[in-house]
């Protein structure tokens, strides 16, 4: 929505006539590119009412839409919820809450618990620009609505969730990632937030190459992960790009019944400055604020050096100080944020998509709890090696060289863990301003 409330129309990634006609065989469900895709996400009604389907026209997709909508209901008849099947070589895991079902179709060996945790981040997208209690309320009254007229505009965004889940570790782990930067300069950000808060400013975080740079939050209270990924999603998306906006946001974890509001600008382009308020009529002591806290960066030469930091691509494995890794995640546990390292450049697209997925299945495993938690798994296949290891303090995922030996592999780790602690300060938001 841009400053007014409007919704602005998204464009489903089209920008050529190369990109349309390829968005329109994508959109076709009987087209070969419809079916060579690994992974599908539909939304429907529980009257069957198409709602969001990531590749292929809901229209088109309606009586499939219809097929599934009578499955789930078959069993829920039966006090027996479907939850997943095996159709041929995919998988097909389901998910209902309230007047949604969703759907899951995968061919790469997704785990169950995998794709029922990603079909909930879709509905939590969907919930946080609708509220749980107006979609309640909309099919308590017309049961058969289409609820397409109100997501109208913001397919982009949900499009690039489902895109994001598919090749990104953070919603898997559960975390912000954030930026790496000296501490006396992300101190000094985080105090230019709190001298410029308004009345009404609840929170108020810097963005930059969507990776977290500091957050101002009450002295009592944050915002859960998984809602500020849903934030950090809708921030990334095209529409937002230029511009002041200001949009009601549901944060799911936080509260599904009701809206806060979102201040979005782009200070930079590459910088973004997000306020969140309660009060829907504080568009222009937002406004204020940001004028505030951008004269105050630019004061000195703080907005430069952010812009710099933010410039940088992510550390390459041998900035660590160790030789042999190809890629790297550490999660802190009790900061609740990430950072992962560049992939090697020996490793292509298609080798970092199928690391990126075996990481996912080894925390599902290393974190699925019981009497005896894995604390570490030793991964080696025809193609990866890799070591996951959870502690008390944090969570580590290694891809080392492929003939790299166990005893040499936690040498290198524990180099590693000792590099980090050294730049923690740097790596992580350690002192998060509170007011």
């Amino acid at each position: 929505m841009d400053a007014n409330g409007t919704i602005l129309e998204a464009h489903r990634h089209a920008h050529s006539l190369e990109d349309i006609e390829a968005e329109e065989r994508l959109e076709d469900f009987h087209s070969p590119e419809w079916r060579q895709q690994s992974r599908h996400f539909l939304v429907l009604s529980s009257a069957g009412k198409p709602i969001y389907s990531r590749y292929g026209s809901e229209t088109q997709l309606s009586t499939l839409m219809s097929a599934i909508q009578a499955i789930i209901s078959t069993f829920a008849d039966m006090s027996d919820p479907v939850k997943s099947m095996m159709v041929g070589n995919y998988t097909m895991v389901f998910y209902t809450n309230g007047p949604l079902y969703l759907l899951a179709v995968s061919d790469s060996k997704d785990p169950d618990e995998l794709l029922r945790g990603e079909l909930q981040l879709l509905h939590s997208q969907i919930v946080s620009i609708l509220t749980s209690a107006q979609l309640t309320k909309i099919f308590e009254q017309r049961g058969n609505f289409d609820l397409r007229q109100l997501l109208g505009g913001t397919e982009g965004i949900i499009d690039q969730l489902v895109d994001k889940m598919g090749i990104d570790f953070t919603f898997s782990l559960g975390s912000l990632d954030t930026l790496w930067m000296r501490y006396r300069l992300r101190d000094r950000i985080g105090k230019a937030l709190v001298n410029a808060r308004a009345k009404g400013v609840l929170y108020a975080m810097l963005l930059a190459d969507m990776k977290l740079v500091t957050l101002m939050r009450p002295r009592k209270h944050s915002l859960h992960p998984a809602d500020l990924h849903l934030l950090f999603n809708m921030a990334a998306s095209r529409t937002f790009a230029t511009g002041e906006h200001w949009t009601p946001v549901c944060f799911p974890k936080f509260n599904d019944q009701g809206f806060l509001h979102v201040y979005l600008n782009y200070i930079t382009p590459s910088v973004a400055l997000i306020l969140v308020s309660a009060d829907r009529d504080s568009f222009l002591t937002m406004t204020e604020c940001r004028q505030r806290i951008t004269q105050d960066l630019s004061a000195d030469d703080t907005l430069l050096r952010l812009e710099d930091a933010a410039s940088q691509r992510a550390l390459r494995p041998y900035e660590l100080g160790v030789s042999g890794l190809l890629q790297l995640y550490y999660r802190h546990k009790t900061l609740v944020q990430h950072f992962g390292t560049r992939f090697d450049d020996s490793i292509d697209e298609s080798q970092q998509r199928r690391i990126i997925n075996t990481y996912k299945r080894l925390r599902l495993y290393m974190t699925k709890g019981g009497p005896n938690p894995l604390r570490i798994i030793y991964h080696r296949s025809a193609t990866d090696t890799i070591l996951a290891w959870q502690s008390s303090a944090f969570e580590l995922y290694a891809t080392v060289e492929p003939s790299m030996d166990v005893k040499t592999m936690i040498r290198l780790v524990n180099t590693v863990l000792e590099w980090i602690k050294n730049e923690e300060d740097h790596l992580f938001v350690i002192n998060a301003p509170s007011y």
